[in-house]
């Protein structure tokens, strides 16, 4: 078996950006309930479904213990600084993954906790990817994102505030998913996606990410 082949075959780490104060929403994005699910929730259990192990999320202090009672198996990596940037969050988790398995990761999935428009199948069609990788719907890439280990190792070298877009170059892996752009940011966000019966139906059914 070639090492690329058992690389693949491995399951592939993934890390949950949930550190960020939420200011423009004014509560925790991550714990924002989407058909009795809070949001992290969703994006834990797909990342599951799809065999990504071990998923790191990274929390700040004052979300660390109820994020802990919303996704009871996952691993939290506390932030301390989640101003300093999401570039740094991720170097964060990063660290976490090294730590629990014993290695840095050969490869990782990253997935911010507030772009939730994407599904298990699209992951699966990224997790094919060879290298760094990205899902686009109609030209535009979207989350989440595959980084393979040069691209690790430039974000563990970066400043924390440097974007992941400047440090990673992302191979565009077509996909079906048009709500892959999908920002929860503002209160107006959450309720217009509250009542879209379409996007929950693709993201959001019970039977998704279970």
């Amino acid at each position: 078996m070639s090492l690329l082949v058992s690389i693949m075959a491995s399951p592939t780490p993934a890390v949950v950006l949930a550190a960020g104060f939420s200011r423009r929403l004014g509560r925790d994005k991550a714990l924002v309930e989407v058909n009795g699910r809070p949001l992290v929730r969703w994006v834990y259990d797909r990342l599951e479904q799809a065999g990504c192990q071990p998923v790191v999320i990274v929390v700040n202090e004052q979300s660390a213990p109820d994020i802990a009672r919303a996704v009871p198996l996952a691993l939290l990596s506390v932030n301390p600084d989640p101003d300093a940037g999401r570039t740094g969050s991720f170097q964060c988790g990063l660290r976490s993954l090294t730590e629990a398995l014993g290695t840095a990761p050969e490869r990782v999935v990253m997935a911010p906790v507030d772009r939730p428009g994407w599904t298990v199948d699209v992951l699966d069609v990224v997790l094919q990817s060879h290298g760094d990788a990205a899902p686009a719907h109609n030209g535009r890439n979207g989350h989440p994102v595959l980084l393979t280990k040069a691209s690790i190792e430039a974000v563990m070298a970066s400043d924390a505030d440097r974007p992941l877009r400047e440090l990673v170059a992302f191979t565009s892996v077509p996909v079906h998913a048009p709500w892959l752009r999908l920002n929860l940011d503002t209160h107006v966000d959450v309720d217009q996606l509250l009542l879209d019966k379409a996007v929950l139906d693709a993201c959001f059914s019970q039977g998704e990410g279970i």
